[in-house]
């Protein structure tokens, strides 16, 4: 249900002529005592209209008070309309909620949009680390989201598959003598070759003319290069998998796009853009020049599709990536959660894109950038060395950390519970403290708050479900069996009651914007909301029957909406901590 929505229909209704001019803004009110709703742009839409405010606000307040969900509009100075719903209306809500629709979304106009989300997307050639992090979570949750919304999903994991770090550490493995030991090789062994390999390139301009070429063999098939090209992949793959599940990440193998997924589409592709005069050969290069972009040299910028003599870049790679998610996967919208560093890359690859055709105006391809995991010095995090953290063992530090904590409150509990429990807590206390950040700003990583029982945290969320689920097996007996309707008899109760009621526009809203952080905020206030009204309020030995079920059943809703709430962020539950 989406109160606003129903608000802002019943006042359009009465300016019918003027619905496509006129916005109607209605916001929460945050004191229940001025009104649970107030709509705050009457002079606005006086304006627009060239009607007085006071015609205005008779009109609207005539309006909403023939509808049944309004029990009072009130005009309060300076310019405001605060809406009072009725408790009789909230009340059969909650009841449809409870025995008709439960946690279920309809599915409206959306399931006809088909979405593809690229995220995650690690380099192959090295382990997966903290920067791989907010892709893979935010990503992953907003695919739940969207898909709970109603979109047809597609998800993408574009990996590092093809690039010249493959020439390199192959090059450098024969360079070395090395290639025969390739099988024995883990991936952190392999990792510090290419570290090697690269720093080699950076500084030997023969090694990186050798690395091209052994990159350009790899993209051409070559067996001996490509057999090894192709065990690299798989070891990486093979770890990258055992990560996802430890994290509950949706991906699976069959998402897996790499860029060498579209090898046989660039060479189509380069003559067709040379074809159009949108690329040209300039020194053996193709380059894309672009309009109205200066290098710091006053010079004309371009991008580089195919180095003279070597493999194809990774600009060529994505201009047949978004055209195969166009034309072939049937892409409405594309979405990417890629860091803020790709801005111009992706932007370039777009324009390309559309000016030779191979996407259309009605495409939405959005960049959903997302800010940085800082340490407690508000630098990048990295370990004491200076080096990247591994994501792996972000992870286990995690499940380490949750059970201390766990031991702490239950010193009896039994390994196979412990461990189980200790992976709950761990992972979805390291997910939810990125997901609840918006994805657009920085966040400082702390394990002290990340583990926290206070404050908007996944043990916040876990505790208060756990709390409920004691109070509902306490109680013994079927809700649905009761014949009592929902009796709110407080305000409390009230506040939660419409609180409930904005679950399924919280989750739109989300969908909408890519923005997981919206669902956090609205279960630890709904969470918050609940600790206060059951420290205020019996439940179990309430005095009246009626009052009684109700809270109850409050409590069974609220704890539905926490567990999904949580679910669709990629969060497993714990029935106890």
């Amino acid at each position: 249900m989406n109160i606003k929505s129903i608000l802002k229909k019943i006042i359009k209704k009465k300016f019918i002529k003027y619905k496509s001019i006129i916005k109607i803004s209605i916001q929460k009110n945050k004191n229940i005592n001025n009104g649970h709703y107030q709509i705050n742009n009457l002079f606005q839409i006086s304006k627009i209209l060239k009607l007085s405010l006071k015609k205005i606000k008779k009109k609207i307040i005539k309006q909403l008070y023939s509808k049944k969900i309004i029990e009072k509009a009130i005009f309060s100075k300076p310019c405001f309309i605060n809406i009072y719903l009725k408790k009789k209306w909230i009340e059969q809500n909650l009841n449809k909620m409870f025995y008709i629709n439960k946690m279920k979304i309809k599915k409206k106009k959306y399931f006809k949009k088909i979405v593809v989300i690229d995220y995650s997307s690690p380099n192959l050639a090295k382990s997966m680390h903290v920067g791989h992090l907010r892709s893979t979570v935010i990503g992953d949750s907003v695919a739940r989201i969207m898909e709970y919304s109603g979109y047809q999903v597609i998800r993408m994991n574009h990996v590092g598959d093809f690039g010249n770090q493959f020439g390199m550490i192959i090059y450098y493995l024969k360079n070395k003598k090395k290639i025969k030991n390739i099988k024995n090789m883990s991936i952190s062994k392999l990792e510090k070759i290419y570290c090697k390999a690269k720093k080699l390139c950076s500084k030997n301009k023969f090694f990186m003319n050798q690395s091209n070429k052994y990159t350009k063999k790899i993209q051409k098939h070559k067996k001996s290069y490509y057999k090894i090209w192709k065990y690299i992949v798989k070891i990486n793959i093979k770890q990258n998998k055992k990560i996802y599940k430890l994290l509950n990440i949706t991906l699976k193998n069959k998402h897996i796009f790499g860029e060498s997924f579209y090898k046989n589409m660039l060479p189509e592709i380069k003559k067709d853009l040379i074809k159009k005069k949108i690329a040209v050969k300039k020194n053996g290069n193709i380059i894309i020049f672009l309009k109205n972009k200066k290098n710091r040299h006053g010079d004309q910028m371009g991008v580089i599709i195919k180095k003279k003599n070597g493999p194809f870049l990774y600009s060529a790679i994505d201009i047949a990536c978004i055209k195969y998610r166009y034309e072939k996967l049937k892409a409405n919208i594309i979405l990417y959660y890629v860091d803020s560093r790709q801005k111009q890359h992706l932007n370039q690859i777009y324009k390309i894109s559309k000016k030779a055709g191979y996407i259309s105006n009605k495409l939405k391809v959005k960049h959903h950038m997302f800010g940085m995991m800082l340490s407690k010095k508000n630098r990048p995090f990295k370990t004491r060395s200076g080096n990247t953290v591994k994501l792996l063992k972000l992870i286990t530090e995690a499940i380490k950390r949750a059970k201390k904590i766990i031991l702490e409150k239950n010193k009896k509990i039994n390994s196979t519970e412990l461990n189980s429990l200790s992976k709950i807590i761990g992972i979805g206390a390291i997910k939810y403290s990125d997901l609840s950040k918006n994805r657009k700003t920085n966040y400082i990583f702390d394990w002290n708050l990340i583990l926290s029982f206070e404050g908007n945290t996944s043990l916040y969320i876990q505790y208060t479900y756990t709390r409920i689920q004691s109070i509902l097996k306490k109680y013994n007996k079927n809700l649905f069996h009761s014949k009592e309707n929902f009796f709110i008899s407080n305000k409390l109760e009230l506040i939660l009651s419409i609180k409930i009621l904005e679950f399924k526009e919280i989750i739109y809203k989300s969908a909408k914007n890519g923005q997981p952080h919206l669902i956090c905020s609205y279960i630890y206030e709904l969470s918050s909301k609940y600790s206060k009204f059951y420290e205020k309020y019996k439940i179990l030995k309430s005095n009246s029957k009626k009052i009684k079920i109700t809270r109850l059943k409050i409590s069974y809703l609220i704890s539905k909406i926490l567990k999904k709430g949580l679910n669709v962020l990629g969060i497993k539950v714990t029935k106890y901590i």
